[in-house]
């Protein structure tokens, strides 16, 4: 295969990479109509939402299956009510309502992804453009869905897309130097890992945008609950799941991009304390970006193909670039999390991020050559 059919095979876009190639649609027909405006009761502020919610007819969603883009939308839409009605008070008998469960099964089921807020809703299928079409520039996009963080939360959401984007611009080189590598052609691994550098810090700098427009406060208070996983006792989902299933909320280790790049590199994370929850958060992506990441792992790495002195340099100048990254990301959320509340409290995805983050750092660096 050459770079192009392996990109399609795994649904990944040579322009856009994990993001969509057609942009998301903005509304479902008619018929669904009562999504669309019970998604957003979280941001107007709705005194009781759950009672909003109970109201809503239980609705078939088999007739939008056929349709990748309404099918996002739905699933979009679906993960906003069920995880917003979970999320906005104490929640007795932790449980979800058939009218969300029934046809938030029929989506999931079609995308391959668990019925919860994650990143491949919020974020990857949560974005239009206000000007222009530079998905790298989140100043010019809007979200199409947000629970209670108003400006601040679309800004949190849209800085994410405009990562995925830049670091979309890397895949294609990294699939066609893997290439070259299995058909013994290695000579241009360093100036993939040159590649793979520059756009790092295309990300991190994108990255440290994020307090531009989204402040920690209202990010701790407004956003970070409806992004967090279900309760330990679990959740049931009505006319689903007769018992309570457990999940992870909405995550950064939902996104593809840097497990990808993590796994193009060669990058291992055997720790147990990163290991099961980066495994886990596969389960969270799109079944194709997940295989798309095992067909990296399943192959020569670059830095196995690091073998002349001038690659061997430029590898570790990537790895520094990508603890660089690491660094920030950590920094970052200590301000988002930490310096706003209980200093044990966890990241969106359920874990003790500090300690993940300090070992994803340790893992990363320990892959230098030199």
């Amino acid at each position: 295969m050459n770079t192009l059919e392996v990109l399609a095979t795994h649904d990944v876009d040579p322009t856009r990479g994990f993001l969509p190639a057609i942009d998301p649609i903005d509304a479902l027909p008619d018929s669904h109509r009562v999504w669309e405006q019970t998604a957003r009761i979280f941001d107007t502020g709705d005194s009781n939402p759950r009672e909003s919610i109970l109201a809503m007819p239980t609705l078939d969603a088999s007739g939008l299956l056929d349709d990748d883009g309404a099918t996002r939308r739905a699933m979009l839409l679906l993960s906003v009510i069920g995880s917003g009605y979970v999320q906005c008070g104490p929640l007795s008998d932790h449980r979800i309502p058939a009218c969300i469960s029934l046809p938030w099964k029929q989506v999931s089921d079609r995308l391959g992804r668990p019925m919860i807020v994650s990143h491949a809703s919020i974020v990857l299928d949560n974005w239009g453009f206000l000007e222009g079409d530079d998905l790298t520039r989140p100043e010019t996009l809007r979200t199409m869905a947000r629970f209670a963080g108003g400006s601040d939360e679309d800004w949190f959401y849209l800085v994410t897309v405009s990562i995925e984007a830049i670091g979309a611009s890397l895949i294609p080189t990294l699939v066609e130097t893997r290439l070259a590598v299995d058909s013994g052609d290695a000579s241009g691994v360093a100036s993939c890992l040159d590649a793979v550098t520059t756009i790092i810090e295309r990300i991190r700098a994108m990255l440290n945008r994020m307090e531009e427009r989204c402040r920690p406060p209202v990010f701790y208070q407004s956003v970070r609950p409806y992004l967090s996983g279900w309760p330990e006792e679990g959740i049931i989902y009505d006319q689903v799941h007769s018992k309570p299933v457990r999940l992870f909320g909405g995550s950064a280790a939902q996104s593809s991009l840097l497990q990808a790049i993590d796994a193009a590199m060669g990058i291992t994370h055997q720790d147990e304390r990163s290991a099961y929850f980066l495994d886990a958060m596969r389960d969270y992506m799109p079944p194709s970006h997940r295989s798309f990441i095992e067909w990296f792992e399943n192959g020569t790495t670059l830095r196995e193909s690091a073998i002349t002195e001038q690659a061997r340099r430029s590898y570790d100048k990537a790895i520094d670039a990508l603890d660089a990254f690491r660094r920030d990301h950590m920094a970052i959320t200590a301000r988002y999390i930490t310096q706003q509340g209980d200093p044990s409290a966890q990241g969106t995805g359920g874990t003790e991020y500090g300690t993940f983050l300090r070992v994803t750092r340790r893992e990363t660096t320990d892959q230098r050559l030199d």
